[in-house]
């Protein structure tokens, strides 16, 4: 136990090194779009720091000796991003400092800010416009154990992977998350700790329903991570989960939502998530209309296309569970640079008579190359009440 303290003592006391003067940038994930993302000071450590530091457990929740951590400032300057280091210096930031560990890993939100060209990576809209009113969230992730995280030019990184999100109270997290909110991030690794910079629309407009961070296993949202109610809109992690799901609530100014414009952005997002892919041109969607309605077609008589073939590692059998007093499935594949996706099936919406044996397309999507990238999500209503889920695509 005392080996443990000292240790813990040690890591809180020792200060954050100066980076290299030759800062190396490397953009690692683009969900939709990435705009990329020291002063040494002296800090005292005060007695209850320490002990914040010292009992942090497995599952625990508490504010950790922030010494120990870059701060969302330094993440910026490492990436020469002079403007949102100073916009996370000014007194519009919110640092957060709280550290939650579960599954072996400690992860720990340093802070957040928002605001208008408040960076110097800055993407366009479609019609050549700056993004320029952005939110920015800075994270810390860890072994807990003291173990470095793998460097970004190891072979090992990568096989942990996190998805980080943030999530609003009152709406679906597996419908509402960073893919939804024109969002990406840049990553990098220091000291043994994996520093990660979210980027997406300011999001603050929602500071008065409630925001929360997310950050769970996997490379997309799994709904087992997390509880939705319905009745209450409030999100919390689900405590049987084996897996990271550290969730917190992001301590933002009510004064800061803007209801006119978070209805807005809800509908340009609810216009987003209905709308199909379309090909550019009409010769490509008659092709995919008629392929997928052929498909649809002989799914409905009991088969499946004969020129269509499973992608065995999308296969999984989901056991349905009770969600706002409706029986739903999640789901969750990962297809490395052929994308992938997760989400959560409302069984009464999909199979209304409940008979097994029953096949049905939850959705598809593919690239503007004709029909090469075409994905087909199916889904198989079992004897015994489970989904089978599995991705099929076109034999070319």
């Amino acid at each position: 136990m005392k080996r443990n303290l000292d240790h813990l003592l040690k890591q809180a006391l020792s200060p954050s090194e100066e980076p290299k003067a030759q800062l190396n940038r490397k953009i690692l994930v683009q969900v939709e779009e990435m705009a990329n993302m020291k002063k040494k000071r002296k800090k005292r450590v005060s007695v209850a720091v320490l002990a914040a530091a010292a009992t942090l457990a497995a599952g625990s929740i508490a504010v950790v000796a922030a010494a120990r951590y870059l701060t969302p400032g330094q993440m910026a300057e490492r990436s020469e991003d002079l403007k949102l280091a100073e916009a996370f210096e000014s007194e519009d930031a919110v640092l957060v400092n709280e550290a939650q560990e579960y599954a072996g890993f400690r992860v720990t939100l340093l802070g957040a800010v928002s605001g208008k060209n408040i960076s110097k990576y800055l993407a366009e809209d479609q019609q050549g416009q700056l993004k320029d009113d952005r939110f920015y969230a800075a994270v810390a992730i860890e072994h807990a154990d003291g173990t470095p995280m793998p460097d970004t030019s190891d072979d090992a990184y990568g096989e942990e992977s996190f998805y980080v999100s943030p999530y609003i109270k009152g709406l679906e997290p597996w419908n509402y998350g960073i893919m939804n909110m024109g969002g990406g991030y840049s990553e990098f690794v220091q000291d043994g700790i994996q520093y990660r910079m979210l980027d997406m629309e300011n999001i603050s407009i929602f500071a008065d329903r409630g925001l929360y961070i997310g950050v769970s296993s996997g490379t997309f949202y799994d709904a087992e991570a997390y509880v939705f109610s319905q009745e209450t809109g409030e999100i919390t992690r689900n405590e049987a989960y084996e897996k990271v799901n550290a969730l917190f609530t992001l301590p933002l100014d009510p004064a800061k939502g803007d209801p006119e414009a978070a209805e807005a952005f809800l509908a340009s997002m609810e216009e987003e998530n209905t709308s199909s892919d379309i090909p550019e041109t009409n010769e490509q969607a008659l092709e995919v209309e008629a392929w997928m309605e052929k498909f649809t077609d002989e799914l409905a008589e009991g088969k499946i296309k004969e020129d269509a073939e499973r992608i065995e590692s999308t296969v999984q059998t989901c056991t349905p569970k009770k969600e706002g007093g409706k029986e739903v499935v999640s789901y969750a594949y990962d297809l490395g640079d052929h994308g992938g996706g997760s989400g959560i099936i409302f069984l009464d919406d999909v199979f209304p008579e409940r008979n097994p044996g029953t096949s049905a397309v939850n959705g598809y999507h593919f690239s503007d190359n004709e029909l090469d990238g075409l994905k087909i999500e199916v889904i198989t209503l079992n004897e015994d009440g489970t989904v089978t889920f599995a991705v099929y695509q076109p034999k070319l």
